[in-house]
């Protein structure tokens, strides 16, 4: 069965995490209470998963993800998490920095997180915004990719007095 503080993990999955310069994200305390909510859920010990249908929100410390949909995979031994999915509407807060995006998958063993579907990562009026955003946590650095097509946009304000 999967312990309380098992989705810790999603909530780290930004730690340290810098997008292409001044968007990032910071973990939060482990410890602290983690909140779900939906419509509905639906556990599966076949498919070792809990699926959090319509309007999910998760809510630890003070970063809140929310999304449709919130697919938690756990493994078989000992109930860690091993991936999590949350998809449609996605929506990451902390702050005044935001992820959205339609879809966005973490990878606890690499520590790894992929947002896919108009990705778009901000902190304030800075932003970055490609096909796909992959976040690799261990590593603190991050690839944003443009898709056939496309191109990778990025807005970074200057600090300063103002202009001169």
């Amino acid at each position: 069965m999967i312990r309380c503080g098992i989705l810790c993990a999603w909530f780290f999955l930004m730690a340290g995490a810098a997008v292409a310069g001044p968007p990032a994200f910071s973990g939060v305390n482990s410890r602290e209470p983690v909140e779900i909510a939906a419509d509905r859920l639906e556990a599966d010990d076949v498919a070792k998963s809990l699926v959090f249908i319509g309007h999910a929100v998760a809510k630890q410390g003070d970063i809140t993800i929310n999304g449709d949909r919130l697919t938690i995979y756990y493994a078989a031994q000992g109930g860690d998490v091993d991936r999590i999915v949350a998809e449609g509407n996605v929506r990451i807060v902390q702050g005044n920095r935001l992820a959205t995006s339609n879809r966005a998958e973490y990878f606890r063993i690499e520590d790894r997180m992929v947002l896919t579907g108009s990705p778009k990562v901000s902190e304030g009026a800075n932003s970055v915004q490609g096909h796909e955003i992959v976040l690799l946590l261990k590593e603190n650095r991050s690839v944003v990719t443009s898709g056939q097509g496309g191109r990778v946009n990025a807005v970074f304000q200057p600090k300063g007095d103002g202009a001169r």
